[in-house]
């Protein structure tokens, strides 16, 4: 069953009469209002009961592959879940920013994917990029998985890290929530499973342990980017990689920011940033930058 406006083929048997009459529906509404109605204008309580309406007539929350027909990655498969962004919005799902990645990275960019969760943005990196490589990097254990898996479904050019991007080598709790996934505090509990994951410096892996350094550095990581750069500190002095940054909240804006302008980067918003999250685009703001004898301590 093809979905148009969705951008996504999805097998024929996979819903009951309902739930394909639902899908076709929404699949002649534009992605951009399909997104506003589920995922943000209406208040948080209509959204709600909207996502959980959709949600019962599909026969979900559950497992489903989808193949895309439209957007950077038509042509290839995805596993997501029913109740996820990927699959309502399909090719729409964040629909800016992949338009922001194809004019920002090129063939044979080494890309870094912090907080690649399933796997989506890292595949899109990984069609734009070509020849290049994207490391994925990707803390929870179970995500892992579903990211791992959907890279092999494509053989697309990924290397899959299970770890988190941190200041420094470590281990940490997670509260795992999909992508509202969180870090805990030593002696906090969650009402939700809690995973034990490893974290590591962008600057060890690319420099100490030998991998290529990144030309473009994707971070989204739920409020804690600012960790992600301080472990990055050298390579934003030397390596200068094009840097798109989800932001969460004011502290995460403010101190993120100040890191890339310290190492001489210019930044804009991608969406209003009267509203959390939203993308933030950072770029080397000149090459002499490159010749401060003190640039990889300027943070």
């Amino acid at each position: 069953m093809k979905l148009g406006a969705m951008g996504i083929e999805i097998g024929d048997g996979e819903f009951g009469a309902a739930g394909r009459l639902v899908l076709r529906g929404v699949g002649v509404v534009p992605g951009a209002l399909t997104e506003r109605v589920l995922f943000g204008d209406l208040p948080f309580a209509v959204r709600n009961v909207l996502q959980k309406a959709l949600q019962r007539v599909v026969g979900g929350p559950r497992a489903i592959r989808v193949r895309f027909t439209a957007g950077p990655l038509a042509g290839w498969d995805f596993d997501c879940l029913t109740s996820e962004r990927y699959f309502v919005l399909g090719a729409n799902y964040e629909q800016s920013v992949t338009d922001t990645l194809a004019r920002l990275v090129r063939a044979g960019d080494v890309v870094y994917d912090v907080g690649a969760h399933a796997g989506y943005s890292a595949l899109v990196f990984a069609r734009l990029s070509g020849d290049g490589h994207v490391y994925a990097f990707e803390p929870s254990p179970g995500t892992f998985e579903r990211l791992r898996g959907n890279v092999e479904l494509n053989r697309a050019r990924v290397t899959p890290i299970n770890a988190g991007a941190w200041d420094a080598e470590g281990r940490l709790r997670l509260a795992e929530k999909g992508t509202e996934s969180r870090v805990l505090a030593d002696g906090v509990s969650a009402d939700v499973p809690v995973s034990d994951v490893r974290l590591l410096r962008l600057d060890d892996f690319a420099y100490r342990d030998g991998h290529p350094p990144a030309d473009v550095l994707k971070i989204d990581v739920e409020g804690l980017g600012v960790r992600v750069l301080t472990g990055a500190r050298e390579m934003l002095a030397s390596a200068r990689p094009r840097v798109l940054l989800e932001v969460h909240d004011p502290i995460e804006q403010r101190d993120a920011l100040d890191i890339l302008r310290r190492h001489g980067y210019t930044t804009h918003a991608l969406e209003s940033a009267r509203r959390y999250p939203f993308h933030v685009l950072a770029r080397p703001a000149t090459a002499a930058f490159r010749a401060r004898p003190d640039a990889r301590l300027s943070a």
